[in-house]
């Protein structure tokens, strides 16, 4: 897969340099004999071909691009600390996530994070959450020259992370593009080797007169986890004891060697639009419309092991190794109505039909699952009133027992530029995912069939954001139903178990968000403080979260380049962190070992030559003088010391 979408992109770019280096004049300069006139046409051929060189890259505003909700901006080549921060994984800032030892592993969050722009049913094995690419994370282009990007980066062990992508329009109305991500690290602990591919093709197309357009996708997505359940009690005191002996990493034992994770899904996306009425001229801005947007997905996720764990129990009789999938199918129709207006604003209605199919222990003739087909009805409104922007949306399911329900309204300022404000509300009701409702695996204590109510969640926010003092954010939320694995008992074993809080939990964030400059220096910082009230150690977060980096920055070689180097320091108070568990590609609460308390002191020098973005990073720098008390959950150390190297290249043909 990996090699055949390589090939296409480097297939479409020859294309388009073969075509962008076509000779204008009609006459072959090899075949004329006369050398005073062969010489001047070479002379200009050779000069248009400068001016196209000089000229070949159109404003670098037209190069659009489009997200989910048809809302645009521009590619965006520069150099910022907000492009370091990006450049990871995930292709987008971590600050409220905690890195595990290896590329391509799980995250801990270190904040509660919740989606209320849906009321479908939470991600199961959320393990895989951060790094599997959602509909609404998918972007479509308009360029006006074919673009090609490319990305690559060191990883811990033995293997790299790629992402290539490549744009055109085969018209001004038609755009495709094709990507592929590809990870592959086998880290430095035992039985930890991480490996994804992530292909991925967008088009969009326009009408003529604009009565007509649609946006479709297909996204493929493979990860592969060997899961070696973290380290045993004998290897975390060998680790802390900072022995030499041990500095090799691979000499830790840890509690599975057999153990591996696989997750895959494949969706299709379809989103088409018909403007009923007709433009009179530019300036119209009163219209309706109808569209329907589909979307059919598969998502399987296998947890494989050779040999039965003392951690997780007895095989079932007749089983001589674990082999539990799950697998979910869903379909999602939705048919809408949108009316703009200059007296209304604009108005939405959604009709939503959402049809799925939950099976577990699908390898098994034993299997269970559950299937039904739900609607739901939602309106969306959008309108400018004294000087400040109104935005609310309403969703209610009409019938069926796992869509919710969810109200989100904001106001938001729109006419100071120094000053902005947003107040809203969001009050959530969501099933929390399939698989705290049943499962199904081939250890005999691992199996549950439950009655889960829907999670309630009702949130106020304020924001405020000033160039002179920051941005800054209030959230305070209430959480009914908070639902969440624990272990059937702390006896050393790992065997999860559902539970859903019967009391409420009350929730307080505040984060923080300013850059100081002074001259060709900066300090950036990110702070967050959090206050959970609760009857236990239920919702485990740290009460503090900050990150400051410091940086100079300049162009040098007579303006050929431009570079910064800096420090960044995270840091985040101690608590009771949730531990992994891979049987269930998720996390358990745990109230036994505080992690956190420790400094993440990053080095780097970034720099741009062009459209060529260079990034060296010595991660965790402090680790080799502040002793062994990191972890990024109770038993799997975060990261080492590591220098790592990586480029986005940007190419226009």
């Amino acid at each position: 897969m990996k090699f055949y979408s390589f090939f296409i992109i480097i297939f479409f770019s020859s294309l388009s340099f073969l075509y962008s280096q076509e000779n204008d004049s009609n006459q072959d300069p090899l075949l004329i004999e006369d050398e005073v006139e062969k010489k001047n046409i070479l002379l200009n051929i050779f000069k248009k071909k400068k001016d196209t060189l000089n000229s070949i890259l159109p404003n670098i505003r037209k190069y659009v691009i489009i997200n989910a909700n048809r809302d645009s901006t521009y590619l965006d080549t520069t150099l910022t600390i907000k492009k370091h921060y990006k450049f990871n994984y995930l292709r987008k800032d971590n600050f409220e996530l905690l890195k595990y030892s290896n590329i391509g592993q799980t995250y801990n969050e270190l904040t509660h994070n919740f989606d209320f722009l849906s009321f479908l049913p939470k991600f199961s094995f959320s393990s895989k959450n951060h790094a599997y690419l959602k509909s609404k994370e998918i972007k479509y282009f308009q360029v006006p020259t074919p673009l090609t990007e490319l990305l690559f980066k060191t990883v811990m062990k033995q293997g790299q992370h790629t992402d290539a992508f490549f744009s055109s329009n085969i018209s001004e109305k038609f755009n495709f593009s094709i990507a592929f991500k590809g990870l592959r690290s086998l880290g430095n602990y035992q039985n930890i080797l991480s490996g994804s591919k992530q292909f991925r093709f967008t088009t969009k197309y326009n009408s003529s007169n604009n009565r007509y357009n649609f946006r479709l996708h297909f996204v493929s997505q493979g990860f592969e986890n060997q899961e070696n359940g973290g380290l045993t009690d004998e290897s975390i005191t060998n680790f802390e004891s900072e022995d030499p002996l041990f500095n090799e990493r691979s000499k830790l034992s840890a509690k599975f060697e057999d153990a591996v994770n696989y997750f895959s899904s494949k969706r299709y996306y379809l989103d088409h639009q018909f403007l009923l009425t007709k433009k009179k001229d530019s300036t119209q801005k009163n219209s309706f419309s109808i569209g329907h947007r589909f979307e059919y997905e598969t998502i399987n996720n296998t947890y494989e092991q050779d040999q039965a764990s003392e951690f997780y129990g007895i095989i079932n009789s007749g089983l001589n190794g674990i082999s539990d999938k799950s697998e979910i199918k869903t379909t999602l129709n939705e048919f809408y109505t949108d009316l703009n207006s200059n007296f209304l604003g604009k108005i939405q209605v959604i009709y939503t039909n959402y049809n799925y199919r939950y099976k577990s222990n699908s390898l098994s003739n034993e299997f269970d699952g559950f299937n039904q087909n739900e609607n739901a009805l939602s309106f969306k409104f959008n309108r400018n009133i004294f000087g400040h922007h109104l935005k609310a949306t309403v969703s209610n399911s009409l019938f069926g027992d796992r869509l919710g329900n969810l109200i989100n309204a904001t106001i938001v300022s729109n006419k100071q530029k120094k000053f902005k404000y947003e107040f809203g509300l969001n009050i959530s009701s969501k099933h929390p995912g399939f698989y705290y409702e049943l499962y199904k695996s081939g250890y005999t204590d691992i199996n549950w069939k439950k009655d889960i109510n829907k999670t309630q969640i009702e949130n106020i926010f304020l924001k405020f954001k000033s160039i002179k003092f920051g941005d800054l954010r209030f959230d305070f939320r209430l959480i009914d139903n908070y639902t969440y694995f624990s272990l059937i008992s702390q006896n050393k074993t790992l065997k999860p178990v559902v539970n859903q809080l019967g009391s409420s939990i009350d929730y307080l964030k505040i984060k923080w968000n300013k850059e100081f400059k002074f001259g060709k220096f900066a300090l950036d910082n990110s702070l967050v403080y959090q206050k959970v009230n609760q009857d236990g150690d239920y919702l485990n977060i740290p009460v503090l979260l900050s990150r400051n980096t410091i940086y100079y920055s300049n162009t040098i070689l007579k303006g050929a380049m431009f570079f910064q180097t800096g420090i960044s320091i995270k840091y985040f108070s101690k608590y009771y962190s949730n531990e992994y568990n891979p049987i269930i590609s998720s996390f358990h609460i745990q109230n036994e070992k505080k992690i956190g308390g420790f400094p993440l002191v990053d080095l780097f020098v970034n720099a741009k030559i062009k459209q060529t973005r260079l990034f060296l990073k010595a991660e965790h720098f402090n680790s080799t003088f502040t002793g062994n008390n990191f972890y990024s959950s109770p038993s799997y150390p975060y990261r080492d010391f590591i220098i790592r190297f990586g480029l986005v290249w940007n190419f226009f043909n």
